[in-house]
C-alpha cells in the first residue's frame, strides 16, 4: 500500500479524474441482498464522451471536513459524500477534503450524472490514499453509495467500462458483468432532457419496482439473447411505453422523430429524457426537433464513450 499522504504531511494533494455520462434504456432491479456490491440492475444503456471531471484536494485535518462544488456551485452531494465517508474510514484517515466536479451532464435528467460524479471521486481519492488500489476495488465505494442512496443501480458500472453495454449480471465492479454491443463509429447520440422523475422515489415505491422487474424481466432477457442496437431500441421502446414513466413530451418527441425516419430513439431512465442514435448528417435534424420540446442548454450532441472512467494526468 503505496499512501502519497504519510509522505507529505499537511501538503495539499490532488488528483483528477474524467468519467463519462450514461444512459440506460432498460433495467430490472436486483437490490435484494445485503451485500451492496451484489446489487444493481440488469439490462441496457451507453455511455457518452461528455461527462464529468472530478479533482479531489486533500490535506491532514484533525477530522473529517468536506466541501464539494458542481460546475463551480456549492451543493450538498451526499452520494459524493458517501464516497469520501465510506474511504476515508476504510483507511483510518481523517482528512479535510474538496471536491470539485467539473461537468457537461445535466444533473437529474437521467445523464448518469451521480455516478460519474461518485466514480470520479473514488477514483481520484483513492488514488490519494493508496496508488496500489485495483480499479474494480476504488470503483465499489461509488457503486455502494449509489446503492445506499437509492441515486442509481447500474450506472457506475456502465461508466467504468464505457460503450454500448448489455448488464447480463448485476452487481457493482468485480460482481457485475457486462456485455457490449458493436456500434459504427459514425454513431451520433442526441440527448435532451431535464430533471422531472426522482431516481430515488421510483427505487423505493414498490408499486413501480414490481411494474419496472415484471415488465424488465423478458425485455432484457430478450437484449441478451440478441444483443444488438436494434434489439435495445425495441426492447427500450416497449419497456419506456410499459412501465408509465413517459412525460407528454418524451412521448410527443418520440413521435415527432419517428415521423421523419428517426427511429432508434426512447426515453432516458430515469429522466424526463429522451435519446436518439443517428448518423452525423442527420444529428441537425434531430437536435431541431429535440430543441422543440426542450431548451438549447437541455440538447446535446455527442457520442459513444469508447472506454470508462479513468484518472487523468
Amino acid at each position: 500500500m503505496a499512501d502519497t499522504l504519510t509522505t507529505q504531511q499537511n501538503a495539499v494533494q490532488t488528483a483528477k479524474a474524467f468519467v463519462p455520462g450514461h444512459v440506460t434504456g432498460i433495467f430490472r432491479i436486483f437490490d435484494d441482498y445485503d451485500d451492496p456490491l451484489r446489487c444493481g440492475s440488469t439490462g441496457a444503456g451507453f455511455s457518452v464522451t461528455i461527462g464529468t471531471v472530478t479533482s479531489v484536494s486533500v490535506m491532514d485535518h484533525p477530522s473529517l471536513e468536506i466541501t464539494t462544488d458542481y460546475n463551480k456551485q456549492r451543493v450538498d452531494a451526499k452520494v459524493t459524500k458517501t464516497v469520501i465517508q465510506r474511504l476515508t474510514e476504510e483507511y483510518e484517515r481523517t482528512l479535510k477534503v474538496h471536491v470539485e466536479h467539473d461537468s457537461s451532464l445535466l444533473s437529474g435528467a437521467g445523464f448518469g450524472a451521480s455516478g460519474a460524479g461518485a466514480l470520479g471521486a473514488a477514483l481520484a481519492l483513492s488514488h490519494l490514499l493508496d496508488q496500489d488500489i485495483e480499479y474494480e476495488r476504488a470503483a465499489g465505494f461509488a457503486h455502494i453509495a449509489e446503492i445506499f442512496n437509492h441515486t442509481g443501480l447500474g450506472d457506475v458500472l456502465s461508466q467504468t467500462v464505457g460503450g454500448i453495454e448489455v448488464r447480463v449480471q448485476a452487481g457493482g465492479p468485480g460482481v457485475g458483468k457486462i456485455e457490449n454491443i458493436s456500434h459504427p463509429d459514425s454513431l451520433r447520440v442526441v440527448l435532451a432532457g431535464a430533471p422531472g422523475l426522482k431516481t430515488s422515489e421510483i427505487l423505493t415505491n414498490p408499486t413501480s419496482r414490481n411494474r419496472i422487474n415484471t415488465i424488465g424481466d423478458e425485455l432484457v432477457g430478450r437484449i441478451i439473447d440478441n444483443p444488438t442496437i436494434e434489439t435495445f431500441i425495441e426492447c427500450s421502446r416497449e419497456f419506456s411505453n410499459e412501465i408509465g414513466l413517459k412525460t407528454a413530451r418524451v412521448d410527443q418527441t418520440l413521435e415527432d422523430l419517428k415521423k421523419v425516419g428517426l427511429v432508434n430513439s426512447s426515453m432516458v431512465m430515469l429522466g424526463d429524457s429522451v435519446f436518439c442514435f443517428c448518423d452525423e448528417g442527420e444529428s441537425s435534424v434531430a437536435q431541431r426537433i429535440l430543441s422543440k420540446y426542450w431548451d438549447t442548454s437541455e440538447v446535446s450532441v455527442t457520442k459513444i464513450a469508447p472506454e470508462g472512467g479513468r484518472l487523468l494526468k
